[in-house]
């Protein structure tokens, strides 16, 4: 009786577990496609600064390369400033749990940012502000190979 008991249990629970784990990889597109604007960019500079608890606060200031989609008013040429977050040496020693965080990304650095208007600040004369939209999904580096039509819009 004992083991029956327990095979349900250990059933519902490999149930349960595999429920969370596919509602966590959905989420990574989902939040892509929910980004206010999705751009082609290159990093012009970033700026690290500690922050408080596991995250350090990432200021990137990027050069728009091209507007794959945006319901904000940005075109090619526009510099842009991204606010971002990375984990602090503290944590990447520890291991810590959560969303992927998303890669710091190296002056030059050039691919596809999904990303929303950053509601904390107001437009500067820097770029327009932006955060990012999709945590660890939110950079993508560009496809190697030929150019497709999707990357020279």
């Amino acid at each position: 009786m004992f083991q029956v008991y327990s095979i349900r249990i250990a059933t519902v629970a490999a149930l349960g577990v595999l429920l969370i784990l596919w509602g966590a990889a959905q989420a990574g597109p989902e939040m892509k496609e929910d980004a206010a604007t999705a751009l082609e960019v290159r990093v012009l500079e970033a700026r690290v600064s500690p922050g408080a608890g596991e995250r350090d606060e990432v200021l990137y200031r990027m050069e728009v390369i091209s507007v794959l989609r945006s319901s904000v008013r940005v075109k090619p040429g526009d510099t842009i400033l991204v606010r971002s977050y990375a984990l602090s040496q503290e944590a990447l020693g520890q291991g810590v749990e959560g969303p992927r965080a998303p890669a710091l990304l190296a002056q030059g650095w050039m691919g596809v940012a999904y990303l929303n208007p950053d509601p904390k600040a107001g437009g500067s004369e820097a770029g327009q502000p932006f955060v990012i939209a999709a945590d660890g999904d939110s950079f993508e580096d560009i496809p190697q190979g030929p150019p497709s039509l999707r990357w020279t819009q």
